[in-house]
């Protein structure tokens, strides 16, 4: 997979569960007819949205994602979604995947996704991807389940750094950032990187 691109979007509360169960929908949609290579969906359960929709869709190439345009147009549940008037889009950003090396157990189920955004000099952009690199075993021994790690290409965060690192639960989630707090690897990231933004997400699907 080399592109993301991950949805934001706010919805009335008591609209949500029905929101969630047509994102599993268009969700099909995108798998059967733009050959989303992965697709997850959920909400934020931290930070100053909490409560807001999350949706990601991986692509081998951009045209994957062009293509997914004519399949929101066909996907009833995707009209549904927006007719509703109950939901509003509030970011959408498109990440070039950077090479991170991790092996994912086979049948990985996670509940949770921490998405961790950082600001980095450029010169200082492959420096980052190798202290991730070398993190990704002390992720991999205290749980977490996949590692992708990326460059936002659009919006306002250009440029910027994305971690996302999904796990079975809330413990491993609490293991994984004790241990790393105690990795030099770690410390030496935050050296070259200005992390700005961290929240976990509840996937549903």
């Amino acid at each position: 997979m080399n592109y993301s691109v991950i949805t934001r979007a706010t919805c009335e509360p008591s609209y949500k569960q029905t929101a969630l169960e047509l994102m599993g929908g268009f969700a099909n949609d995108l798998r059967d007819q733009a050959a989303a290579a992965l697709v997850r969906y959920g909400y934020f359960g931290t930070g100053p949205g909490a409560g807001d929709l999350f949706f990601v869709q991986n692509y081998q190439e951009l045209a994957g994602f062009d293509k997914a345009q004519e399949v929101y147009a066909s996907s009833s549940s995707y009209t549904s979604f927006f007719q509703s008037g109950k939901v509003c889009i509030v970011l959408r950003n498109i990440i070039k995947i950077l090479p991170i090396s991790f092996e994912s157990p086979p049948d990985a189920s996670p509940k949770y996704l921490v998405l961790t955004k950082a600001a980095t000099d450029p010169a200082n952009k492959d420096a980052a991807i190798d202290h991730v690199q070398r993190a990704t075993g002390i992720l991999s021994e205290n749980g977490a389940l996949t590692v992708r790690y990326g460059q936002i290409i659009t919006g306002s965060n250009v440029g910027q750094l994305l971690l996302a690192v999904s796990y079975p639960s809330l413990d491993a989630v609490e293991k994984t950032y004790d241990a790393l707090n105690e990795s030099q690897v770690f410390k030496d990231l935050h050296n070259i990187v200005n992390v700005n933004r961290r929240e976990i997400i509840r996937l549903m699907g």
